[in-house]
């Protein structure tokens, strides 16, 4: 038996034990670390959970393997609109430098790694962290779980806007943060313009991995540029 075929067998056990540990490392890190607690990163997982344990189906919540030359070709068209949207505003706007600091002051459980360790150990805890838990957390919800309930009741172009509108819905909460300019920037760039492209990346796809690689990389990528 080939690993493709092991893992097709296998996948809901693969996606429930993921999940789970995910939520787990949420509750456990910020209390070793010393952090923030993530509240909406532990919603964002436990919803897609418990559609996994009834109904036992890994395409509802997105957690499917895409053909290898459709999935790369989805993240690399992804990565490189977002990286082109970045490289327009970051400069000038300094928004997600503005996030970073904010972060970092917390500390986020994402980013206390950095702040916690030294030197590699900082930034591979950050990687794994990022990528197997907070931003799989939002990848699993928004462009797995909502992407496909929407799916159900509606039609793809009008799935992909409404989840990223909900998902900037989620990070209005910056408005307590930025100032008036920043805020309106994080919100239609960063959050539903990043919605947009990782959606539509998802819906191509019908998987969360071709995003989950986008904005782990674009994460690793800013955080150490701006740092």
């Amino acid at each position: 038996m080939s690993l493709s075929d092991w893992v097709s067998r296998h996948r809901i056990t693969i996606a429930l034990l993921w999940t789970g540990l995910a939520l787990a490392a949420l509750v456990i890190t910020p209390l070793i670390l010393q952090t923030t607690t993530p509240i909406f990163q532990m919603f964002w997982l436990i919803v897609p959970f418990i559609s996994l344990v009834r109904h036992r189906d890994t395409d509802r919540v997105g957690f499917r393997t895409p053909d290898r030359g459709q999935g790369l070709r989805a993240a690399i068209a992804a990565g490189i609109i977002y990286a082109i949207l970045l490289i327009l505003v970051e400069p000038w706007s300094g928004v997600y430098d503005r996030l970073l600091v904010l972060a970092l002051e917390g500390p986020d459980p994402t980013f206390a790694w950095l702040v916690r360790f030294d030197g590699l150990g900082g930034w591979v805890g950050l990687a794994l962290f990022s990528g197997f838990v907070t931003l799989y957390s939002e990848e699993l919800f928004f462009r797995g779980w909502l992407l496909q309930t929407l799916n159900r009741r509606t039609q793809p172009r009008v799935a992909i806007i409404g989840q990223a509108v909900v998902f900037s819905l989620f990070q209005s909460i910056s408005v307590f943060f930025f100032e008036p300019f920043q805020t309106a920037l994080y919100l239609l760039i960063y959050a539903f313009g990043l919605g947009v492209i990782v959606g539509a990346a998802a819906q191509r796809t019908q998987s969360i991995w071709p995003g989950l690689a986008v904005v782990t990389v674009a994460n690793l990528v800013l955080t150490a540029i701006l740092i």
